[in-house]
């Protein structure tokens, strides 16, 4: 667990998602009420805690808990987290937050679209009582000490994807809507998953978010970047290479998840960052699949 300063206002708890250090975190924005924004997995619960600790922040402070979208590496601590943190109040997009009182289906989903080999990295989602959930979609979070907190839609990643403006620092918690950027892996590149993800929706949320002239984003995964539009414009870039080398496999026919991941992200790591690097590209390749496929079938002929 390592915590670092992001803004005098934020800090990032590096919670070792996945069961390594630089690919996710948990980040503390601090005005006169606490609130953090993304839990990663049940697993990295007790990272986040000892983060907390190491911040001098007692747990009944923490007074707002931020989930950008429904997958779990975002929203698959906050049942834990809740627990732990008894004045916390869960937010997520309204359209999802059912998954959160009752987990069953989103963890099956889960374990389909991630694969066996990452599945047990990721825990099992704590049900959280409904009375502690709001709707995030339309959120204006006012912390205190000027400091604001914002929904903004960016679908398409996933369509119930929000990200959050802190006002205070013009910053963007950015979720996934740009994709990964784990520098210390060298794993720079967006993520398409099953079984909902919209390609035109998420060039679009780009396109958005390009126009914000934003002067900072705080990744997910990971941590704060201000070369804001170089890596939204290379997000753009590396979904325009994905979407092509399936509509071409699509079209000899021969559209094999393993081999155009491996085409796609090369990467010969068999160690953890390996196993992050198969599951997610293997993920991106099928989604990317399953939203082709399902364009072809609504167009007319």
């Amino acid at each position: 667990m390592e915590v670092f300063t992001v803004d005098n206002h934020i800090w990032a708890i590096d919670h070792e998602l996945l069961g390594i250090p630089g690919v996710g975190v948990t980040y503390v924005v601090r005005g006169e009420e606490i609130a953090l924004v993304e839990t990663g997995t049940a697993l990295t619960v007790p990272q986040t805690l000892a983060g907390l600790d190491a911040l001098d922040i007692p747990r009944e402070a923490v007074r707002h808990i931020l989930c950008t979208h429904i997958h779990m590496d975002h929203c698959g601590g906050s049942g834990h987290l809740a627990a732990a943190l008894p004045n916390a109040t869960v937010y997520i997009h309204s359209s999802v937050a059912e998954h959160l009182v009752n987990p069953t289906k989103l963890m099956a989903s889960v374990r389909r679209a991630v694969g066996e080999e990452a599945w047990p990295l990721h825990g099992e989602l704590l049900p959280i009582p409904a009375e502690r959930i709001r709707p995030a979609e339309h959120l204006h979070l006012d912390l205190g000490r000027d400091v604001v907190l914002e929904a903004i839609a960016t679908p398409g990643h996933s369509p119930d994807h929000l990200s959050y403006r802190d006002l205070k620092s013009g910053g963007l918690f950015i979720g996934d809507a740009a994709g990964l950027i784990m520098e210390r892996w060298g794993l720079v590149f967006p993520v398409t998953p099953v079984p909902t993800y919209n390609l035109e929706a998420h060039l679009q949320t780009i396109t958005m978010l390009r126009t914000l002239n934003l002067p900072r984003i705080y990744v997910t995964h990971y941590g704060p970047h201000d070369d804001v539009d170089r890596q939204l414009s290379y997000a753009a870039e590396r979904i325009a290479e994905l979407a092509d080398l399936v509509r071409r496999a699509l079209t000899d026919g021969d559209p094999d998840v393993e081999v155009l991941a491996a085409r796609w992200l090369p990467y010969p790591d068999n160690g953890p960052a390996g196993v992050v690097a198969r599951s997610w590209s293997r993920m991106s390749v099928a989604g990317m699949i399953r939203y082709e496929l399902k364009r072809r079938q609504s167009s007319p002929s």
